[in-house]
């Protein structure tokens, strides 16, 4: 599991998770502000990013991922923050106990899916992905899913050079395996109500994943503060990195 570090030892240690089909670059924006008082660690989850794929990308194996890399590391206690998947994979974390966060901040996260999206994303996932001649014609290809946001352009254009690599013939292709979007079904509304450290949620105002009222009752079951963040969509991290920062932050302290 591939990861990158901000910040001083010794501080509180704070684990960043990206969602589905992201990487840890998602974060390069709020990390160095978390690091001004944290210890912060962002890894790609496998078949992320620079991490290796897998046969299994169940909730679960995320999580032990996640459990492995804070045992490795020799990490003590610590607070997760994890947007959209990420969230889900913080909850689960949470649920099984065995690394006993100190806190979970849940960003943007899904709080649904109907069994025609999961046969829909289990259908994507046997497709083969895209090759491109050039890195700048797979960059120009990008997309966010969803397409709404207010993600200023030189920012995407950063997190869509992290997302190819190049194949032995010269041509490009996502690092992302596609078998991932074969996702469990959700139980979000089970995950909070097991929680038993502080929780914060994070939405944003125009978000289509993560709507007020489902919002409401997840917090509610979490015995948790929501917070809506005005003017956003989905994308928190790349949207507005100052203030998710400065809610982790604020709720952290």
């Amino acid at each position: 599991m591939e990861y990158r570090v901000w910040g001083a030892p010794g501080r509180p240690l704070v684990v960043l998770l990206h969602a589905l089909g992201c990487h840890r670059g998602w974060w390069e924006w709020a990390a160095p502000l978390l690091a001004e008082r944290y210890l912060v660690v962002a890894p790609d989850f496998r078949g992320h990013g620079d991490s290796p794929g897998a046969d299994d990308y169940g909730f679960k194996a995320y999580a032990e991922d996640v459990e492995r890399l804070l045992q490795r590391l020799g990490a003590g206690p610590c607070a997760l923050v994890g947007h959209s998947m990420g969230g889900y994979v913080a909850l689960t974390v949470a649920a099984r106990n065995i690394i006993r966060p100190t806190a979970v901040v849940v960003a943007d996260m899904k709080t649904d899916a109907p069994e025609q999206e999961l046969a829909d994303l289990r259908a994507a996932s046997l497709k083969p992905g895209r090759t491109y001649p050039t890195l700048e014609d797979a960059m120009a290809r990008y997309r966010l899913a969803p397409s709404d946001h207010v993600v200023p352009p030189e920012r995407l254009a950063a997190v869509a050079r992290q997302s190819y690599r190049q194949l032995p013939d010269g041509t490009w292709t996502e690092k992302f395996d596609r078998r991932a979007l074969a996702i469990d079904p959700l139980s979000p509304g089970d995950l909070a109500a097991r929680l038993t450290c502080p929780a914060l949620f994070v939405r944003g105002e125009h978000s289509q994943v993560m709507p007020a009222e489902p919002a409401a009752e997840l917090a509610a079951a979490a015995q948790a503060q929501l917070i809506t963040m005005p003017g956003l969509h989905h994308h928190l991290p790349l949207e507005n990195p100052e203030g998710i920062a400065a809610e982790v932050t604020a709720f952290l302290q």
